[in-house]
C-alpha cells in the first residue's frame, strides 16, 4: 500500500507544481513584455525573433526565483485537494504517519531543489551575461556616464573600461598599486591588454611612480597580477549571477573583488542552502496539513497554509538581507531559514505523531473486586 500510496501523492505534487510553474512564468513574462517590449523590438530585426530570444534568455532568472514559491504552493494544493475528498483522512486512518507521507513527497522535492540548484548556478549566469550585453530592461547601461569596473586585486586596484572575456581583451586599463598600508605607490595605465601565455599583457602602457616625477612607457608590458580571464569575469559579475565554482574560487582569492569578501561567501552558502530550504518548505506545508470536516475548515487551513508560506518566505529574504548588509555571519543567514524551517517540520510532525499514537494507546479498566 505504501509503495502506491507515496507513488500517488508524488504524482499530484509534480503535476500541480508543473502547472503552477507554467502559469506563474507565463504571467512574469507578460508584464516584463508589458514594461520592455517596445525595447526589445526596437533592439532587435522583426518581431518574433527579439521577442524569442528575450523569452529565453529572461527564463531562467524568473524560473530560478519562483521555483520555491512554486513548490510550497503545489504541496498546499496537493493536500488540500486530498483533504477535500477526504482522502487524507483516509490515509490518516489507516495509520500512515506524517513521516511516511514526509518520505512520500520527498523524491519530488529532491527534483525540485535539483532543478534549482541548477538553473541558478548554470542558466542564471549565462543568460543574465547576455542580457547585459544586449542591453535590454533592467540591464541596460546608461548612456549618459562611462561604466567602469572597479575592484581589488591583492593590495591594487584594478579600473577597467572594458571587459571580453571569451576574447580575453582588456580596454582602458589602469592599475594603482599601493603598499602593504593602502598608500598609492605608481598608476599603470594602457588603453588595451590582452591574456597571453597565462598573464595580462599590457599595450602602450604607462607606469608614473608618485612623488618621484618618473614616467616610463613600454610598448609591451607583462602584468604580473595572477588574474585569469574567467576569474576575473567572476570577481566582477555580481554574486547571485556567478557560478559555483568561480564563485569558490573568488573566495578562495583573498582580496579579490569589486564587493566586500562577505558578500562572495554569503552568496556561496546561499547557493548551498537554498535548495535545501525549499525542501524544508514542501515538508512544512506537509506537517501543517491534516484530516478536516467541512469545507469552512478546509478553507481556514488552507488560509493559515498561505499565511505560514508567506511568512516563511519573508522571512528568508530578511535574514538574506541582514546577511548582505553585513549585520550576519554569511553562514548564519544562508543556513538559518533552513534550520528554522525544518525544526519546526520536525516538532509538528513529532507532536502530532505522539497524539495519534495516545489516542490509539488502549485504555486499562480495572476489574470490580469480587463481592463488591
Amino acid at each position: 500500500m505504501i509503495p502506491v500510496l507515496s507513488r500517488y501523492v508524488a504524482r499530484m505534487l509534480l503535476a500541480r507544481a508543473l502547472i503552477l510553474l507554467a502559469g506563474l512564468a507565463a504571467l512574469m513574462m507578460i508584464l516584463e513584455f508589458l514594461a520592455d517590449g517596445d525595447k526589445v523590438i526596437e533592439a532587435g530585426d522583426g518581431l518574433v525573433l527579439p521577442v524569442l530570444r528575450f523569452t529565453l534568455l529572461r527564463l531562467p532568472e524568473i524560473l530560478a526565483e519562483l521555483l520555491p514559491v512554486t513548490a510550497m504552493l503545489a504541496a498546499l494544493l496537493t493536500f488540500a485537494d486530498l483533504s477535500r475528498h477526504s482522502e487524507l483522512t483516509a490515509i490518516h486512518a489507516a495509520g500512515v504517519s506524517k513521516p511516511r507521507l514526509a518520505l512520500a513527497v520527498l523524491p519530488v522535492a529532491l527534483l525540485i531543489a535539483l532543478g534549482q540548484f541548477l538553473i541558478a548556478d548554470q542558466a542564471v549566469p549565462r543568460t543574465v551575461a547576455e542580457l547585459r550585453a544586449w542591453g535590454i530592461g533592467d540591464y541596460e547601461a546608461p548612456d549618459d556616464e562611462a561604466i567602469f569596473f572597479w575592484l581589488r586585486h591583492g593590495d591594487d586596484i584594478l579600473r577597467i573600461g572594458g571587459f571580453d572575456a571569451q576574447a580575453g581583451t582588456l580596454r582602458d586599463v589602469t592599475v594603482f598599486e599601493r603598499d602593504a598600508e593602502g598608500s598609492l605607490i605608481a598608476e599603470l595605465a594602457a588603453p588595451h591588454a590582452d591574456w597571453q601565455d597565462g598573464g595580462w599583457t599590457l599595450h602602450d602602457a604607462t607606469r608614473a611612480v608618485l612623488g618621484a616625477g618618473q614616467v616610463d612607457h613600454e610598448d609591451r608590458l607583462v602584468w604580473p597580477g595572477d588574474l585569469p580571464p574567467a576569474l576575473l569575469g567572476a570577481a566582477i559579475a555580481h554574486p547571485r549571477e556567478t557560478p559555483l565554482s568561480q564563485l569558490i574560487a573568488v573566495v578562495r582569492s583573498p582580496g579579490l573583488g569589486t564587493q566586500p569578501a562577505y558578500r562572495y561567501m554569503l552568496w556561496l552558502q546561499e547557493r548551498l542552502a537554498a535548495p535545501p530550504t525549499t525542501i524544508a518548505l514542501i515538508l512544512m506545508i506537509v506537517a501543517l496539513m491534516r484530516p478536516t470536516e467541512g469545507r469552512a475548515a478546509q478553507g481556514w487551513l488552507l488560509v493559515a497554509g498561505v499565511a505560514t508560506g508567506f511568512v516563511c518566505w519573508t522571512f528568508d529574504g530578511l535574514v538574506l538581507t541582514l546577511g548582505d548588509l553585513g549585520l550576519l555571519p554569511p553562514a548564519l543567514a544562508a543556513w538559518t531559514p533552513l534550520a528554522v524551517f525544518a525544526v519546526v517540520a520536525a516538532s509538528i510532525m513529532l507532536q502530532q505523531e505522539r497524539g495519534r499514537r495516545s489516542r490509539r494507546r488502549p485504555v486499562l479498566v480495572a476489574a470490580p473486586k469480587a463481592g463488591g
